[in-house]
């Protein structure tokens, strides 16, 4: 994965989904059974070529298949039924760990006494 895409912000749409793998695993039916369990099913969308692993009306998917979700940074941060192998979970993960890293080992910068020494 580019380090410079985990360093921003705000990546556009264009680089958000370039991280995509095209696993396909959110193209599946999925069974939320409560206390966040999840179970996958092997019952794909009615648009997900299987073969190719590729949605057959991937630019109006919104607009014919209302049920059809958009992976978006928040909404992968709220949600807890995307496999940790997804591209996406794994990019957030990264980033913020480097976050954290960067946190810790950022020099705290000291406070100048206002007075001078004689």
């Amino acid at each position: 994965m580019n380090d410079s895409l985990l360093e921003r912000d705000k990546l556009s749409d264009e680089e958000w989904e370039k991280i995509c793998r095209k696993c396909a695993k959110c193209c599946y039916e999925k069974i939320d059974i409560g206390d966040g369990q999840i179970i996958y099913t092997d019952v794909p969308c009615e648009y997900l070529d299987t073969v190719t692993r590729m949605c057959k009306i991937y630019g109006k998917r919104h607009e014919i298949e209302p049920d059809c979700i958009k992976l978006t940074e928040n909404f992968i941060r709220q949600i807890n039924w995307m496999p940790s192998s997804c591209a996406y979970v794994e990019y957030l993960k990264q980033k913020d760990t480097l976050q954290t890293v960067r946190a810790v080992e950022s020099p705290k910068k000291r406070k100048r006494s206002k007075t001078r020494r004689k």
